[in-house]
């Protein structure tokens, strides 16, 4: 038995051999509308933390290179702590071209080198922490000339004579610094028909976790990589959990600031990561929950079907992500891991113990220290009525009965009509001479006595 879930390797060129939320289709059409458009793109992946994006743009590029298309990985995240994105850009982007451009053009990876060196130098003394407005990119642009030249004046009066002769170079060196960028962006725009012989494909560029890195760094890479690495020929994904990152933005402009209408100053299209949805349901919970078991390899004696049916029907009521599906099945192992057969295993009960106890740990010790009631977890839940629920639906109507019994006074449960089935689930249990009361807090108890980090 595995406690902790096992990561999901992606071997290079692997592809979607291992797709079971059925994204191929998808990564297809994105792989598609990357090839067949003439445009410089700058792509967003928005999904939520924790629903597969990273996984998904791993198979993704083993199908881009299954496609014969150049591609290049970037881990924002690991990255974040470098001063300067364009330096983490650029590097990425002259690795692989000094290993993949062909011989015949190897003079084009020397000229980009050297071009993005004047450029990282320029960016450097740019930046420093004076009191002068700084460029999105760190390099003047035409509508700050003006404003340069009323800061010059002021500074003159207040300031320094270094101060102002700075400022008055940065003004005579701006025509420099625009043909600098010009012609590392129509360079950087050859490299991708350089890396093999007759190649009119795009080089994509694959930028992961942004929404994960300080805001500062965040901020700073969707800028340079709009105003320095967006040509044609190159094509951007960034892979983001788009409200954070728009958090982000707020974090470095101000809390005023429209983070949306900023965001999409640096992106041409949006794409949202699909989630697969029938009858209502989020299908991948079902899919995940089973992929789940097996990675784990528990020994639940025969428990496995009833624990998908409960966390199909649980997870969708609180619309867990994936991850949140990792941490809850980690807890189910640990309890599974630490019984026998022979000890009472409830499944209805361990199950929504587990979910409650990754989305809500202050429900979860309420639970297990009895201080709510079944008709507060419901409200505070939102749990559906039992008398809402079809008894069609089994798996629904089976789990809510028992946390009826379970959770019930007993002043309710003496209350119900005597053909109420609830009534009669305590006979299957009747072995092990534990009181229905006691039962959600023993379980509760034994998931409580491991915590998932």
């Amino acid at each position: 038995m595995k406690i902790v879930t096992p990561p999901l390797f992606v071997e290079d060129g692997d592809s979607f051999q291992n797709d079971i939320l059925d994204r191929e289709s998808f990564g297809e059409a994105l792989l598609n509308l990357v090839v067949r458009s003439n445009d410089a793109l700058v792509i967003s992946l928005d999904g939520k933390w924790g629903e597969g994006k990273t996984t998904f743009v791993k198979m993704w590029q083993g199908l881009l290179s299954e496609s014969d298309i150049p591609n290049i990985y970037i881990d924002a995240f690991s990255i974040d702590y470098v001063d300067d994105a364009f330096i983490s850009v650029v590097s990425s982007i002259l690795s692989y071209a000094e290993d993949s451009v062909v011989n015949e053009h190897r003079d084009k990876v020397v000229e980009l080198k050297e071009k993005s060196k004047q450029i990282g130098c320029k960016l450097l003394s740019w930046t420093t922490r004076i009191a002068v407005k700084v460029a999105t990119l760190g390099i003047v642009k035409n509508s700050d000339i003006d404003e340069l030249i009323e800061i010059k004046n002021d500074l003159s009066k207040t300031a320094s004579d270094f101060v102002g002769d700075f400022v008055e170079e940065r003004i005579l060196e701006h025509s420099k610094d625009i043909e600098l960028i010009v012609s590392f962006r129509e360079i950087l725009s050859e490299i991708p028909s350089k890396l093999q012989k007759d190649c009119k494909k795009p080089l994509v560029v694959i930028v992961d976790e942004l929404d994960r890195c300080k805001p500062t760094f965040a901020v700073e890479m969707l800028e340079k990589i709009k105003h320095l690495f967006s040509v044609k020929n190159v094509v951007f994904v960034l892979v983001m959990n788009k409200m954070q990152l728009e958090e982000s933005i707020k974090s470095v402009y101000g809390v005023n600031v429209d983070a949306h209408t900023y965001l999409q100053k640096f992106i041409n299209i949006e794409a949202k990561l699909p989630i697969k949805i029938e009858s209502g349901r989020i299908c991948n919970i079902r899919k995940y929950a089973k992929r789940l078991i097996d990675l784990h390899e528990i020994e639940t004696w025969g428990d496995s079907s009833n624990i998908v049916d409960n966390i199909d029907i649980i997870g969708n009521h609180f619309k867990l992500s994936l991850r949140q599906l990792e941490k809850v099945f980690t807890i189910i192992s640990i309890f599974y891991a630490t019984r026998s057969k022979q000890h009472l295993r409830i499944v209805p009960y361990v199950t929504f113990l587990s979910v409650i106890k990754v989305v809500d740990p202050q429900m979860f010790d309420d639970i297990l220290y009895q201080r709510v009631s079944y008709g507060y977890i419901c409200e505070k839940l939102r749990l559906p009525n039992i008398q809402d629920v079809s008894e069609n639906d089994r798996p629904l109507h089976w789990f809510l009965q028992w946390l009826r019994y379970g959770l019930l006074s007993d002043i309710e449960f003496e209350g119900l009509s005597t053909d109420d089935n609830v009534r009669n689930l305590g006979s299957s249990i009747s072995a092990y001479h534990v009181g229905r009361k006691q039962l959600v807090p023993m379980l509760a108890l034994q998931l409580s006595m491991f915590a998932v980090v």
